[in-house]
């Protein structure tokens, strides 16, 4: 089991090149679970070699519980299980892509 810290949703979160932001969450029915995921935009806007952005899907698993608490700094955390069987991630990928078109990465925690 693992936690999954939410971020606000369109509130960028710097780093030394850029900024990433969570633009939506959702949850995929899955068999007979529900699997988390966040549609995510990268930019690297404050590098030296130029400027890129892309958008992602980044899953953080199974949902256990979903905003069961928040933390130190009021943000709410779920509890998660990872997706680790690559069967299951390739059917996931699948319908995420299905349902998201314009997203090609998708990424599991």
């Amino acid at each position: 089991m693992a936690q999954h810290v939410h971020q606000p949703i369109g509130e960028e979160i710097r780093s030394i090149a850029g900024y990433y932001m969570v633009l939506e969450e959702g949850m995929l029915k899955y068999r007979d679970r529900e699997v988390l995921y966040l549609l995510e935009a990268a930019a690297a806007d404050t590098s030296c070699c130029g400027g890129a952005g892309m958008g992602f899907i980044m899953v953080p698993g199974y949902i256990r519980e979903l905003r069961g608490r928040k933390n130190e700094d009021g943000l709410w955390v779920s509890e998660v299980d990872r997706v680790e069987d690559e069967g299951e991630r390739r059917e996931i990928t699948r319908e995420l892509k299905a349902r998201h078109p314009g997203f090609h990465q998708i990424i599991f925690a």
